[in-house]
């Protein structure tokens, strides 16, 4: 099975950076003032504050949503995800952990989006992830400390705004741009790491192969876009397929119908019409974002099934599962599995 490790974001950076002046890197803090390119547009140099200037053959632009770089400079275009997911806030606090560390991350449902907790050795980290569009950030923090149990704690919080999409181009000239700089999704899926580690291997797994030139930075591009948007579908489809309709926030996603990707349709159709999901999934090439066993989950997760005239019959392996368990659990999810198929159904017709 796939799983992921909880960090201390702080502390990783700390030993990444202990890590790297090991290496032989050169560490200097400074604020970046202005950028100045070569004729051809390519980036020479930036200039700190102190009037001090750091020229280089490349450059890597890790400055966060402003992208001072890769954007702001050389005018690479965002694009937005805005229409697909809806979350662009968060609020977050610590809270106190018990003396044994639970092994899970719990992501709870919300009135306008979803509160993570993640148990770390020290403090739970918590937050709320949620859109400003149905939420304000004072009742967004309210609603997460109500939630905590934290009403009357003195416990500071911290109100973070995300831009959510990525760059058309990751590699520009001679810059890569590297984590926020080059997109963010929101953390449902707590992706942002994994994105990063990806666009560094293949980078240099790319640049190594082209001979230290340009000669493959678009198939870079096309690649590193792919997962983007693969990380993207994957997300959008929690909120497609949610059965929840008692807030505004929550008819709004299961409502929205802009921009659904033809991965995203033909998945779908593939799986209500009980075909081969796996086999789609590599006919569409997307299973290194996520593979079959992860929309197995969140579909059925989801109390979606294909018709049951649709299915063939099980194999003697399969049959020894116990199906009328199965058949109990989907009824108590009471989902209203038409909404499911009235969707796609409007989806498919405005293809």
């Amino acid at each position: 099975m796939h799983y992921g490790y909880h960090f201390d974001s702080t502390l990783l950076g700390q030993f990444l950076r202990k890590k790297a002046l090991a290496l032989g890197v050169v560490h200097e803090l400074g604020h970046v003032v202005a950028v100045k390119q070569h004729e051809h547009g390519d980036i020479a140099s930036v200039q700190l504050a102190g009037d001090k200037h750091i020229a280089a053959d490349f450059f890597v632009d890790c400055t966060g949503f402003s992208s001072l770089l890769l954007q702001k400079t050389l005018a690479v275009p965002f694009i937005s995800y805005a229409n697909n997911l809806l979350n662009d806030a968060a609020v977050a606090l610590p809270s106190a952990i018990d003396e044994k560390i639970p092994s899970q991350t719990l992501a709870t449902a919300m009135s306008c989006g979803w509160a993570w907790k993640i148990p770390l050795t020290n403090r739970y980290g918590n937050g709320y992830v949620y859109s400003s569009a149905f939420c304000s950030a004072d009742q967004a923090e309210y609603e997460l400390r109500a939630h905590l149990g934290l009403l009357d704690a003195d416990v500071p919080v911290r109100h973070l705004r995300m831009k959510i999409g990525r760059v058309e181009q990751h590699w520009a000239g001679n810059c890569l741009a590297v984590g926020l700089s080059q997109g963010f999704i929101e953390p449902l899926e707590a992706t942002a790491l994994f994105l990063v580690q990806q666009t560094v291997a293949v980078f240099a797994e790319y640049f190594t192969r082209g001979e230290f030139t340009h000669r493959l930075r678009d198939e870079f591009n096309q690649l590193i876009n792919n997962h983007f948007d693969g990380v993207r579908d994957y997300i959008v489809t929690h909120y497609k397929t949610s059965s929840r309709r008692d807030t505004e926030y929550w008819r709004a996603n299961t409502a929205n119908q802009q921009d659904v990707s033809p991965v995203m349709l033909a998945l779908y159709r593939s799986w209500f019409e009980g075909k081969d999901l796996a086999a789609e999934i590599n006919r569409l090439q997307i299973g290194s974002y996520y593979p079959a066993p992860s929309w197995y989950s969140i579909f059925t997760g989801m109390g979606i099934v294909p018709k049951g005239e649709q299915l063939r019959t099980a194999t003697a392996e399969e049959a020894c599962i116990d199906i009328n368990a199965v058949d109990e659990f989907l009824r108590r999810c009471a989902l209203n599995f038409s909404d499911h198929r009235a969707q796609l159904a409007r989806w498919q017709s405005s293809e």
